[in-house]
């Protein structure tokens, strides 16, 4: 029965190591080859979660974020800012 021979140096890593003939006619480690690639692609990246800001449809008003339920809303002059209000220290 013959042995493997343990891989060793870059040999280990490349995505050439099943058809190198480079290592297959060399007998020792290989620490520099041309023809090395070790490359994986990246994973693909998840999407982030776009949410939409729209307005309450129950909301006839137009009030947008915090002001939509908003005790203050009524006397309040940040309430008909484009886009909403998302922080406020006068919410209620």
């Amino acid at each position: 029965m013959e042995k493997t021979r343990e891989i060793a140096g870059i040999c280990s890593t490349c995505n050439h190591l099943k058809d190198c003939l480079h290592r297959l006619c060399n007998g020792h480690v290989i620490w520099f080859c041309e023809q090395f690639d070790d490359y994986v692609p990246p994973k693909p990246q998840t999407s982030a979660t776009v949410l939409k800001m729209t307005a309450n449809p129950g909301n006839q008003e137009g009030y947008m974020g915090l002001c939509v339920n908003c005790e203050h809303r009524a006397e309040c002059i940040h309430s008909k800012t484009p886009g909403g209000i998302w922080h406020c220290e006068e919410y209620r």
